[in-house]
């Protein structure tokens, strides 16, 4: 602060500090939502990146110091009251723990607190160094999934063009040197986000006009799509070709950064010939730096904008706190399945062999018999167990990594629920077992939804108090060449019969809302 106290002119040091003091206070509000991110980077090398993200955003800001001393600061405190809307997306994420979410809110406000103690003027010349500070979410695993498909297909497709017989199921893939498959590891995200990552970066740095840097962000986003189906083909290749004693181990990742590093390296050596580092900032600085001597910023101001951004901040996690507290539907009693009725029978210990993944405690199941055919009912929920574990997530998922079954085909299928017309996933596993058909989905309260987005905001509302907030995942299998010789109908017609007995149960041991 200023020596001449709290009527005195704001200094630009003093505003920094107060942005600094006010970053930290709010770390410190939601040190859980902080801590989250940090324990993503510390296990996850797709996210390491995020360790560094707040020191480039500091070196950014101090490369920016010449044109900081030359602004007039002058807190904007009716900025801070977007902190409400964004502590209040921020408790919704909170009360059904969407843990993204509460990153991506958490990172906003700590943006529009800062730029509301900093001021308009001091804001526009450190806007990217703070926006910048998105790249420290953990965001990207949404992607996994279509790019291991995207890059199982296009490989593929490039062995075929190659020449080489290949046999592909699901995501894998034979040739007849040896056996492959794509994994998480294998999908691409972790080249794209570190290309995208430090392609904003630099394409901040070296252009000036906004048409060659979005021009350049998008390149580094499209080319390490291509670029990894040519490092998975370049891998197979190696391996085919050494008769499967090259690149079939960890070597094959060592390979594939190396690669990617040349892909990258390319990438900005071509777009060094189109730099403009060297021109003028001029237009930034004209709109950035206007002096309005008839509106300075007093300490006064600045501390009064200082305490009324920690307090709005503040009223989320009191919320989240005191009037939300804990769901009760964490603490429930797992669900007895009903007596089958009609021509179903129980099917006593019979297993198929196979365990679908869960990301929840509390699971029970049930196999039932009509005749010669068997089929397995499985109901996932959270118990208690996990703290946070949630079932919304897993419904596309029917593989244990080592567990000797794989996912041979997998899609989306309309079949007739006990509520009318639903969507679930649907998928073929083979194993040691035989050959399983399997369907999956939620029920959130009274919606059934293979959807994870419609799941949650069913979830959400739930939570508020507009229904039972309980979530099961609810999963049918039976053997895809069953003894009727029409799997699908046997599963159609046992979801028709018996699991209306399954969502009755479910709704009788529903607490009331509240």
């Amino acid at each position: 602060m200023a020596a001449n106290g709290l009527a005195g002119r704001i200094s630009v040091r003093g505003s920094l500090w107060a942005a600094g003091l006010l970053f930290l206070a709010l770390l410190l509000i939601y040190h859980e939502t902080a801590l989250s991110m940090a324990y993503i980077w510390s296990r996850s090398e797709t996210f390491a990146h995020g360790f560094l993200i707040l020191p480039i955003s500091l070196w950014l800001i101090w490369t920016r110091r010449d044109l900081l001393v030359t602004v007039n600061p002058r807190p904007a405190w009716w900025v801070a009251l977007l902190l409400l809307p964004l502590g209040f997306g921020w408790l919704l994420a909170w009360l059904v723990d969407v843990a993204v979410v509460q990153q991506l809110a958490l990172v906003a406000m700590l943006i529009v607190g800062v730029w509301a103690v900093l001021g308009h003027q001091l804001g526009s010349v450190l806007a990217f160094p703070l926006f910048f500070l998105f790249f420290a979410v953990p965001i990207g695993e949404g992607l996994v999934a279509p790019m291991m498909e995207f890059t199982a297909t296009s490989t593929v497709w490039m062995i075929e063009m190659t020449g080489i017989p290949v046999y592909r199921e699901g995501l894998y893939f034979n040739l007849p040197t040896g056996n492959w498959s794509v994994v998480e590891a294998c999908s691409g995200v972790r080249y794209i986000i570190a290309s995208v990552t430090v392609g904003v970066l630099y394409a901040y740095l070296t252009y000036r006009s906004w048409t060659r840097r979005i021009l350049f962000v998008l390149v580094s986003a499209i080319v390490p799509i291509f670029a990894n189906t040519v490092r998975a083909y370049m891998i197979v290749m190696l391996g085919h070709m050494s008769d499967m004693t090259v690149a079939t181990g960890a070597d094959h990742l060592v390979y594939g950064w190396v690669f990617f590093g040349f892909v990258i390296f390319v990438l900005f050596w071509l777009g060094s010939f189109f730099r403009e580092d060297h021109l003028d900032e001029a237009p930034v600085r004209s709109s950035a730096l206007e002096n309005d001597s008839a509106a300075v910023g007093t300490n006064k101001m600045l501390v009064a904008t200082f305490v009324s951004t920690v307090a709005l901040a503040s009223v989320a996690p009191l919320l989240a706190r005191e009037a939300f507290g804990t769901d009760d539907a964490m603490l429930r009693e797992p669900v007895t399945l009903p007596v089958p009725q009609g021509n179903w029978e129980s099917g006593g210990a019979q297993d198929f062999g196979w365990r679908p993944p869960s990301r929840v405690g509390g699971q029970n199941s049930a196999y039932f018999e009509r005749g010669s055919d068997t089929v397995g009912i499985i109901l996932q929920f959270p118990d208690g167990t996990f703290e946070g574990a949630d079932v919304i997530g897993s419904s596309p998922l029917f593989e244990q990594e080592d567990s000797g079954w794989r996912v041979a085909s997998q899609d989306k299928l309309s079949i007739q629920g006990p509520d009318g017309d639903l969507l679930v996933d649907r998928a073929q596993v083979r194993g040691a077992g035989g050959e399983l058909l399997v369907w999956s989905w939620y029920v959130v309260s009274d919606i059934s939804t293979s959807n994870d987005y419609q799941a949650k905001i069913q979830q959400t509302l739930a939570r508020l108090g507009f229904s039972d907030s309980r979530v099961h995942r609810i999963i049918v299998a039976t053997p895809a060449h069953s003894a009727s010789g029409d799997a699908p109908a046997l599963l159609q017609d046992f979801v028709s019969e018996y699991v209306p007995l399954v969502y009755q149960s479910l709704r009788q041991e529903a607490p009331a809302a509240h």
